[in-house]
This record gives structure tokens, C-alpha cells and sequence, in this order.
């Protein structure tokens, strides 16, 4: 085999020009073909096509179009402009031809107009029968004095569950009044979301999504286009950038408060994992490269020797990616990513047989001689090297996870041809352009044979170690080996891929805050429904499910009694306009407040109180416990009221009179919005808001119902609660936290299966290319020794895995294999030397090429995106390990086995 290597290499040297020629040719049409290799950026390309949860993800986005919405944040103004803020952007995002629907808010005045299928049926009722006949409109002085004759008899003739109402109900409109006469300045608008909030429905007032406290107001969008490739996606995010930004400088421009806006959203996330990821790869490969050329330069100070190196290595590399294209076809983020690995494992090759050639060189032999003499006898080495590191990914293709199996794919491939172009094309360059030799001590050159063995057993002036040291090197270094491998078990795993993006990303940032401070978030839940029947159950049952936060569905738009609902609206609207309570209302926004009217109110109060106290004890004696609570708090709500205005009479009369006009304009908006009952239509899907329509209701008549966690989804032990509980209500159900449920395990079980694979792959071809027991200890050990070293460290400095660096074990296998090769190829190589010797001679071949992937690792380790950061730094951490276990302990285990070597 090393012959036949030789004889084409010396072909190769003889005929440069024509092998270069061939070299440039393919080249050519490796780039032709690279070119055309698809680059899907969605992270869906890295996750399993043929499993079940797949399956339902693609026929939701194929009747609905989108799973996941962008979210717009906008904070950092008062309520008011950020709902007007809302609804410009909204506006201005909905004139974009490549933006799809935007959902700023639900129209109130809409379910204020069908509120009669919201409501419960008895409250229904009960508004029909306080319908009066028409009659004298009485003033505000007659129905106070009504009220207080009410009160002073007492109320009878009232359940106690229809007493609570009325409490509760009076209590929301006290604590409205009390907020008018305390407030800094006068409220212009009744807050709908107080009393709204009571039943559950914040925000419904103006309908805009907000988080619980108001501060922060959510917009939905989504892309015309649902394709999650960066090729939409990008100008689809920029362009919702853009037009927040014109916007905002519009607001500002007009002298108002512009809010903060934020992006977040799986959207939103996908967009900074991959402009980051582009960055961190164009900079790392830049950098890598750099950084490599720099090192050899210094080391070997030889421009010519670089380019023998380099340039086999570039032409690999893409003669790997047209090799791509005839097997997975198409790139992905983390294939994409493995360029900037190559650029150090590819360097190793050529570092291993040029450092042979010019041995031979020094020894005397003309140059093609030495370069098939070196390329022959390194061949077996490199082979071995380099297959180990081609089987190791070869292993990677066989698991589940395409993500992992894609990689190991190009991965191989690269690897094979980066070996093809340095055996073949590295000849040719090295013949045309061969380095400057340096002079080297005479006692260090491998190919001298000497008889001299006391005066060589010397290294760096110490003799060779004494045989308790090689045993104390070797069992510490097994123990520490053993030691880490043991605490690499219980490295965790954090399955939060938020923290993948980089420190500062505003997505990571927004979607933490909604998940805190709302009852909304990016990663929804979503069931489907044949009909609007099935969709009624598993939003009761849903909605009763502690781990989902809120439920948004419109089957209470479609209640199983619609029909005699709608006929009840349609009489109270008949009802309500022979009675003429417009009128009535106007008379008593008319007449206002005067101070002997404000006195009766006054009055009232204090009788009120009286009674409830009262009612109070009747209530207790009940043990209506509902009761008693919430009259307790109209009892408090009066105190304060009376106490606020004994304070101030002048300005309690005048605060009060404006929460009494303030009153009547909600009751007339409340009148016309009954009238419109009378002319009521049945409600069908067709007749829904656009925006609703789109969201809720496929074009075949499926039915989409969203639940959102009440609990990140980050959480292993929380999302596996979550999706026995929604699983619990229907097995249909999809969404990013059904596939992230999966493929987050699918990704640490194709780890143990590709790692486990790799290791045993690595082992018997390293077996088999050896032949011999030394040289397979030697090759290997180091390797195990340094691997266990490296989880131990992990463990140590308090790192964890994550979906990105969990593939860092096998990448460290397949980049520092080459180590224990090498030692372990010139171990045998030179039978003369001693194992010092032999590890100065090999340690400044091994250290170069440990030297060129720390280089480009090192880049990788200071990149934005934290998923490629951290691999970096994990892959960093192993290469040093690996290369102080074949420095250190490989020369010590050689002692041991050939104690012969030692002097």
C-alpha cells in the first residue's frame, strides 16, 4: 500500500503541471456545482421528516399557513400611545404586499355586538327582564330616593348567588368612582380593564393584547409567505423593521412618546440564529484561516511550505461540497458551521506528510525521491488518521437525527477529499514549489541510526523517566480519565433554546419578559378540530389544564343554543327601544350633579353601608362565604369613598358629577350596541373578522384552537407535564412545543448513539489499520485518556450541553485521533529512539497540527452566537486534553510496553 502511494506520488511530482491542471479543472466544476448546493436556513431542515408530530406540523401549516407568529413588543410609553402606536403600525404593516395578517387587537365593538352569545344564558335572561315597558323617564333625585326606600325596607326576594352578582358588580363600579375621585389628575375614560380583569378578560376593553400589568402591548404578523427559509424570512422581518421605524420617527416627529419596539417569535429567533450564525461562520473561517497561516508561518517561517498545506486543504474542502451535492444535496446551519472544523482537521494531513518529505530531504535524497519516500511512508499514518476521522462521521450518518446525520455525511466527504487532494495534489505544488529546509540538531534527525543510546536517552537534560514515574503518569492519568468520564454523566443537558442565541438578542430577551409578564408567548400550543363541536370540548377542557396559562378559541362565538340566543337578543333590542332608555339617560346626564343631589348620594352611601352590614350577617348565617367576601368589599370600597369626599366636599361633588357623565356615555354606547340586537344575524364563520377568520377557521372547515403554556417550555420536567396533560385532550395537537418535545430527545439519543458508534467505529478501524497491540494502545489511549479529561473539565468549570456543543465529543474524537496516529506511526517508524525522543521529534508535527484546529477552534470559541461559542470552547477544551494525554502520557505508556526504548 505505502508503495503504490509512493509510485503515484512520485507521478504526481514528476507531471506537476498536469495534475494541477486536472486539480483546477475539478475545482471548477466543484464550484460550479457548490454554487447551485441549496442552503435551507429553517431550522425544521435540521429535524426528522417521517415522524408523527412532523406530520401534523405540515398539515397545519398547510391549511393555515403559519404555526408561528412574529411578535412585535412595544413598551416603554404610556397605555394610550402604545395602543395608538399599535393600531398605525398595524395599519401601515398591512399596506406590505409580503406581510400577511397582522393582529394588533380584537374589535370590542364586535363582541360587544354578539355579546349575547358570550354571556352566560341566565345573565341573558336577567337583562331581558329588567326591560320595562315604556314609561315617565325618571330623574337621578326620583330613582335615588327609589334606592333609598329599596334600601331602608331591606331587599327582598333575591337568591344569594343573584346577590353576589349585584355585589360584585357594585363593587366594580365603586372602585371606578373611588379611582376618579383619588387620581392625580382627572381620568378622561372609564377603565373597562379593572372590571374586565375580574372575569378573566384583561385587555378586552380596547381589545389590544397587552401583558398583565399594561406595560407592554404584542402585535401578531405573519409573512404572506409561511416558508421558514432564510430567503423569506429575512426580507420579511426586515421589512416589519423597516416600517416600525419609519413609524416611530412619524410619532416622534409629531412631538409624542415613541415606544420601545421589540422583536420576538420563533420568527424573530430563527432570524438571529442565522444572520448570527453567517457572521460567526464568515468571521471564523476568516479568522481560522488567518490564524492557521500565521502559526505555520512562525513555525516553519516558509511561505512555500503554507501554500504545500493550504492549498490541498482549500481544494478538499470544495471538492467536499460538490461531493454534498451528490449525497444529502443541500447545506444546513450546522453542516454550513463545519467549514471553519475542517480548515484545522484538513491542515493535519498535510502537515503529517510534508513534515515526512522534508526529512527525506534532509537525509540528502533528490526531491521527488524524497516527496514519494515521504508521501509512502506517512500514507499508512495518514490513512489511518484520516479514515479513523471519516468512520467517526460516517457513524454520525447512521443516526435518527438529520441534523447530526447530514453532518457526519459532508463531514466524511470533505474529510476523503481533503486526504485525495493531499496525497494527490500536494506532490505536484510541493515539486514546483519546494520549501526552504531548516536546520535541524543533528541528534534529532529521525532517519540517522545510531548505536549511541545512553547519550540519545537524554531529553531537555533529564533522562528518561524512572519506571515508578511511568506508572504514576499512567494511573493518574487513567483515574483523572476515569474520574471525568464518570462526572460527564452528570453534566446537564439545558434544553433552552433561548440560550443558544447570542447574550444580547432582543428576541431571547422579549420572549423571557412574555413568558414572565403575560399570558402569551411564541411557543403555542395548537389543536385542530373537525368542527366547531369537537373544538368546544378541548377548549373546556384545555382551559381547565394547570399547565396552559389561556386558551384562544371563538367557540364561545358559537354556542350549541346560538339559535334561541339569538332570538332572546332580538327581543331585548325590541324591548329596549320601546322603553325609550335613552331618553331616560339623557334626563339624568342633563340634570348633572348639583350639591343637594350630590347630598342624597352621599346619604345613600352611608344607608348602603348600613344594610350591608346587615346582609353581612344574614350572608354569614347563610354560609354563603362568596357572599360575605364580596360584600365585605363594597363595605370597604364605600368607606373609602365616603372618607375620600369628606376630605374634599367641592372637589369629591365635582370629580363625581364627571364619573356620572362619564357613565352616561358608556350607557348610551351600551344602548347602541343593544339596538343592534334587533336586526341580529347567525353568526357564521364566513361572517367573522378577516383577521379571526384567517386564525381560527381553515378553508376546509378546520378549526384551530391555541393554548398557551403557563411555564416555559424550556423546561424538560414542565414541557413533559405539558404534553401529557394536551395529549390528555387530544392527540392531534401540534405546535413548536409538541416537535421541540420530540426532536429535544431525539437529539440527546441520536448524541449517545452517534458518540457510542463513533468511539467503537474509531476503535476497530484503528484495530485493523494497526495491526499491532503497542500501536493500538498507543494510538488510542490518549485519545480515551484525553476524552475523559475533557468531561471532567466540562464538568468542572460548570459547563453544560446544549443542541448545539452536545456533538463536540465525537467532533474531538475525529479531530484528535490524529495525535495518537502519529506518535503512534513514528513510534514504530523509529525503532532507534527512545519514547522522549521519539515525542520531540513527533511533538512538533503533532503540536503544529494540534496548534492550526486550536487556531481555527479558537475563532469559533469567541463567536455571537453562544450555540457555536460554546462548541467552540468545549471542542477546545478536549483538543488541549487530547494532545497533554500524547505529549505526556503517550511517551510514558510507551516506556512501560517497550522498557527496552529506555536508554
Amino acid at each position: 500500500m505505502a508503495q503504490r502511494a509512493a509510485r503515484v506520488a512520485e507521478r504526481c511530482a514528476r507531471h506537476p503541471w498536469g495534475v494541477l491542471a486536472f486539480a483546477l479543472v475539478s475545482s471548477i466544476l466543484s464550484g460550479l456545482a457548490s454554487a447551485h448546493l441549496p442552503f435551507y436556513t429553517a431550522r425544521q431542515a435540521l429535524l426528522p421528516k417521517d415522524t408523527e408530530v412532523a406530520r401534523r406540523l405540515d398539515s397545519f401549516l398547510t391549511k393555515f399557513g403559519a404555526a408561528s407568529d412574529l411578535i412585535v413588543v412595544l413598551e416603554g410609553a404610556p397605555r394610550a400611545e402604545l395602543t395608538s402606536f399599535a393600531t398605525e403600525l398595524a395599519a401601515e404593516l398591512r399596506a406590505e404586499p409580503a406581510i400577511g395578517p397582522v393582529t394588533e387587537r380584537l374589535d370590542p365593538r364586535f363582541f360587544l355586538e354578539h355579546a349575547y352569545l358570550l354571556i352566560p344564558a341566565e345573565r341573558l335572561d336577567r337583562i331581558g327582564s329588567m326591560m320595562t315597558a315604556p314609561g315617565r323617564p325618571l330623574g337621578l333625585d326620583e330613582s335615588l330616593q327609589k334606592a333609598m326606600a329599596w334600601l331602608k325596607d331591606g331587599p327582598h326576594g333575591i337568591d344569594l348567588d343573584t346577590a353576589a352578582d349585584i355585589a360584585e358588580a357594585l363593587s366594580a363600579l365603586l372602585e371606578e368612582w373611588q379611582r376618579w375621585l383619588s387620581a392625580d389628575e382627572v381620568p378622561t375614560a372609564l377603565d373597562w380593564n379593572r372590571v374586565l380583569a375580574r372575569h378573566g378578560a384583561e385587555g378586552m376593553a380596547d381589545g389590544y393584547f397587552a401583558a398583565r400589568d399594561g406595560r407592554m402591548v404584542f402585535l401578531f404578523v405573519r409573512a404572506r409567505n409561511a416558508s421558514q427559509d432564510f430567503e423569506v424570512l429575512g426580507p420579511f422581518i426586515d421589512r416589519v423593521k423597516a416600517v416600525a421605524g419609519a413609524t416611530a420617527a412619524k410619532a416622534g416627529a409629531a412631538g409624542r412618546t415613541v415606544p420601545q419596539v421589540g422583536l420576538t417569535g420563533l420568527p424573530a429567533i430563527e432570524y438571529e440564529e442565522h444572520t448570527a450564525v453567517q457572521k460567526d461562520i464568515t468571521l471564523v473561517i476568516g479568522t481560522a484561516a488567518a490564524l492557521i497561516g500565521l502559526l505555520i508561518l512562525v513555525v516553519v517561517r516558509s511561505v512555500r511550505w503554507a501554500l504545500c498545506i493550504f492549498v490541498p486543504m482549500g481544494l478538499g474542502a470544495l471538492w467536499g461540497l460538490a461531493l454534498a451535492s451528490l449525497t444529502v444535496g443541500h447545506l444546513t446551519l450546522m453542516t454550513a458551521s463545519f467549514l471553519a472544523i475542517l480548515f484545522g482537521l484538513g491542515a493535519d494531513y498535510g502537515i503529517f506528510t510534508s513534515s515526512r518529505i522534508a526529512e527525506e530531504r534532509r537525509t540528502g535524497k533528490p526531491l521527488v525521491e524524497a516527496i514519494a519516500i515521504g508521501i509512502g511512508s506517512s500514507f499508512r499514518a495518514v490513512l489511518t488518521a484520516g479514515g479513523a476521522a471519516f468512520v467517526i462521521f460516517g457513524a454520525l450518518g447512521t443516526v435518527d437525527f438529520p441534523g447530526f446525520a447530514e453532518l457526519g455525511v459532508v463531514a466524511a466527504g470533505g474529510v476523503l477529499m481533503i486526504l485525495i487532494g493531499t496525497w494527490m495534489v500536494q506532490p505536484a505544488l510541493y515539486a514546483l514549489l519546494p520549501p526552504k529546509l531548516t536546520a535541524v540538531p543533528k541528534d534529532t534527525t529521525p532517519a540517522r541510526v545510531s548505536s549511541r543510546a545512553p547519550r540519545i536517552s537524554h531529553y531537555g537534560g533529564h533522562r528518561a523517566w524512572s519506571r515508578p514515574a511511568v506508572v504514576t503518569v499512567i494511573v493518574v492519568a487513567v483515574a483523572g480519565a476515569a474520574g471525568g468520564a464518570v462526572r460527564g454523566f452528570t453534566i446537564p443537558f439545558d434544553y433552552d433554546v433561548l440560550a443558544l442565541l447570542p447574550e444580547d438578542s432582543p428576541a431571547a430577551h422579549y420572549q423571557r419578559r412574555m413568558v414572565a409578564e403575560s399570558d402569551y408567548q411564541a411557543e403555542v400550543v395548537i389543536f385542530t378540530a373537525a368542527d366547531i363541536a369537537e373544538a368546544r370540548r378541548i377548549t373546556e377542557e384545555a382551559g381547565r389544564l394547570d399547565s396552559i396559562a389561556r386558551v384562544q378559541s371563538l367557540t364561545n362565538l358559537f354556542p350549541p343554543d346560538a339559535e334561541a340566543r339569538l332570538q332572546k337578543a332580538r327581543d331585548i333590542g325590541a324591548l329596549a327601544a320601546r322603553a325609550d332608555y335613552a331618553a331616560r339617560i339623557g334626563a339624568i346626564e342633563r340634570a348633572g350633579l348639583p350639591d343637594p343631589t350630590f347630598q342624597r348620594v352621599r346619604k345613600l352611601l352611608e344607608q348602603g353601608r348600613d344594610t350591608i352590614e346587615g346582609s353581612q350577617e344574614q350572608a354569614f348565617s347563610a354560609g354563603h362565604a362568596t357572599l360575605v367576601e364580596r360584600l365585605e368589599q363594597l363595605r370597604g370600597h364605600i368607606e373609602a369613598i365616603r372618607d375620600t369626599i369628606d376630605r374634599d366636599p367641592g372637589g369629591g361633588r365635582e370629580r363625581s358629577e364627571r364619573f356620572l357623565r362619564a357613565l352616561a356615555e358608556a350607557a348610551h354606547t351600551g344602548l347602541q350596541v343593544i339596538d343592534t340586537w334587533r336586526t341580529a344575524e347567525a353568526l357564521t364563520p364566513d361572517r367573522l373578522p378577516p383577521a379571526l377568520r384567517e386564525r381560527f377557521f381553515a378553508a376546509d372547515g378546520t378549526v384551530a384552537v391555541y393554548a398557551f403554556p403557563a411555564e416555559s417550555v424550556y423546561d424538560p420536567a414542565h414541557l413533559d407535564r405539558l404534553m401529557n396533560e394536551v395529549y390528555g385532550v387530544s392527540e392531534r395537537a401540534t405546535g413548536f412545543p409538541t416537535t421541540h418535545h420530540v426532536f429535544s430527545k431525539a437529539v440527546v439519543e441520536g448524541f449517545i448513539h452517534g458518540t457510542l458508534l463513533a468511539v467503537i467505529a474509531c476503535l476497530i478501524w484503528l484495530i485493523l489499520m494497526l495491526r499491532s497491540l503497542t500501536g493500538f494502545v498507543l494510538a488510542s489511549l490518549p485519545l480515551l485518556i484525553g476524552g475523559g479529561w475533557m468531561l471532567g473539565a466540562m464538568s468542572l468549570f460548570g459547563l453544560e450541553y446544549n443542541y448545539a456543543n452536545i456533538i463536540a465529543l465525537p467532533l474531538v474524537i475525529a479531530l484528535a485521533v490524529d495525535y495518537g496516529v502519529w506518535f503512534s506511526h513514528r513510534w514504530r517508524e523509529l525503532t532507534d529512539r527512545t519514547p522522549i525522543e521519539i515525542t520531540l521529534i513527533a511533538g512538533k508535527v503533532i503540536a503544529l497540527a494540534a496548534g492550526t484546529e486550536l487556531a481555527g477552534l479558537g475563532a469559533i470559541s469567541v463567536a455571537d452566537y453562544r450555540g457555536v461559542s460554546t462548541m467552540g470552547i468545549d471542542i477546545t477544551i478536549g483538543l488541549v486534553c487530547c494532545l497533554m494525554a500524547t505529549l505526556l502520557v503517550a511517551p510514558a505508556i510507551a516506556q512501560l510496553l517497550d522498557p527496552r526504548r529506555q536508554a
